[in-house]
């Protein structure tokens, strides 16, 4: 988990499942309730996201809306967790990068306004 003066960033472990989705979301929620002007939650690493994960993702997603603060979701290109997140239509619900770099821009991009 990483705060800046411009962006919340909480890295996915390796695996997300019901043995600790809770507590991610936990970080998430922590993030925007302490203030954080976006948030990203980033993916990059994680090798699996079951049911658990895509919910993390969700309920930081409806949190962030309630807030009125744009969320990124950063996804590899391909993989099993893109692929669950496609299958589940996440990228109709949330911003999708590739990296964190690119969404660190739109971020940038979108507080220019």
């Amino acid at each position: 988990m990483e705060s800046t003066k411009t962006c919340g960033t909480l890295t996915f472990p390796a695996e997300v499942d019901l043995s600790n989705g809770e507590a991610i979301l936990g970080q998430a929620v922590g993030l925007l309730d302490s203030g954080a002007p976006a948030l990203i939650l980033d993916l990059t690493g994680c090798s699996f996201c079951d049911s658990n994960g895509l919910n993390v993702i969700t309920r930081s997603q409806m949190r962030a809306t309630e807030l009125g603060v744009p969320m990124w979701v950063v996804l590899p290109p391909r993989g099993i967790v893109r692929r669950v997140s496609d299958v589940a239509g996440l990228q109709r619900r949330v911003a999708i990068a590739p990296d964190v770099a690119t969404a660190r821009e739109a971020l940038t991009a979108t507080a220019r306004g």
